[in-house]
């Protein structure tokens, strides 16, 4: 009865679908010996518009505050959860994973996509099929610790190692942990004329920066400026989704969003809302997507300064300007 209740001595040492042993646990669990899981197992329909689907929830005595939360499924703005995803899992608190890979980590975060060779390449309107981890407040005023996001990082790609090959999908991925920079910190330093540490942003002569950013440190699939964290959310956010494949999830907010602006025929397409500028364009390495939004009240007339210099600013760091916006008449 034990054996098959998985109780005792009998329960299973690797969690999470075979994919983690208790070590793997040690950096995030301070009693990883404790640890229990529930798992829903990854599902895969041969003709599933969603993609393979499954999640595992990982808790010990330390309560549910500390529960970890490993998920599989597919990016996309169908159902509108993606933007509550991109804030959580594009902040700049997360590092590049780096060597190619499509992914991320944090000390709280991680996601990596399953590799293009497994499921395909996502169509113009989807994301990648991801396996993300999420452990507590997805972000809070405490400086980065780089000893836990390697943890996570060893782990989000112990996961995809076994769901790829539960899927049948032949490679692994290797530890990418030696490659990582350190991890993010606050930059205290900024420049009035540099914001974010793009020379020429600025808010005006008189506007000096009252937040402190926090920047992606290394190159990977967005550059994201978070400013003014003091809560679960950043007060201001500038970002820019470089991988083709996470833009997907943005093309209906820059279709639809905001009222319409251009920068050309056939340019690319956006919007400019009260708190929020989005604008999608090709660049050199395919569909390229520029973010800036506010998160508090009255401070539409910075997005609408900032939104312009940054996105042509990005675009010719990236090789695709020089792109000016048309802006719409302020309501």
């Amino acid at each position: 009865m034990a054996w098959q209740t998985q109780a005792g001595p009998f329960a299973p040492d690797e969690l999470c679908w075979g994919a983690l042993s208790r070590d793997d646990l040690a950096p995030t669990f301070r009693q990883p010996e404790d640890v229990k899981a529930v798992e829903a197992p990854v599902l895969h329909g041969g003709h599933s518009l969603d993609g393979p689907t499954g999640s595992c929830q990982l808790t010990n005595s330390e309560g549910d505050a500390w529960a970890l939360t490993a998920r599989v499924h597919r990016l996309d703005d169908r159902t509108g959860d993606d933007g509550k995803w991109a804030d959580e899992f594009l902040s700049a608190r997360l590092t590049p994973l780096g060597g190619g890979l499509l992914g991320m980590a944090s000390d709280n975060r991680a996601w990596l996509a399953i590799p293009d060779g497994c499921l395909g390449r996502p169509g113009d309107f989807d994301g990648p099929t991801v396996v993300d981890i999420a452990q507590g407040s997805w972000i809070t005023d405490m400086e980065p610790r780089t000893k836990e996001r390697d943890g996570m990082a060893r782990m989000v790609v112990k996961l995809v190692n076994k769901v790829s090959a539960d899927l049948g999908c032949a490679g692994t991925i290797a530890d990418p942990v030696e490659r990582l920079p350190k991890a993010a910190r606050y930059t205290r330093t900024e420049k009035p004329n540099a914001l974010c540490g793009i020379e020429g942003l600025t808010l005006g002569k008189k506007r000096r920066p009252d937040k402190y950013p926090m920047i992606t440190d290394g190159h990977g699939p967005v550059r994201t400026c978070d400013r003014g964290i003091t809560g679960s959310q950043p007060k201001q956010r500038l970002m820019t989704i470089e991988d083709p494949r996470l833009a997907g999830i943005f093309t209906r907010m820059a279709l639809y969003e905001g009222d319409r602006m251009r920068a050309g025929a056939g340019v690319g397409a956006g919007g400019l809302g009260p708190n929020l500028g989005v604008f999608q364009t090709r660049c050199q390495a395919g569909e390229t997507v520029f973010l800036v939004q506010a998160n508090e009240g009255g401070t539409g007339a910075d997005v609408r300064t900032l939104f312009p210099r940054y996105v042509e600013a990005e675009a010719a760091r990236l090789g695709c300007g020089p792109l000016k916006l048309n802006l719409p008449r302020p309501t």
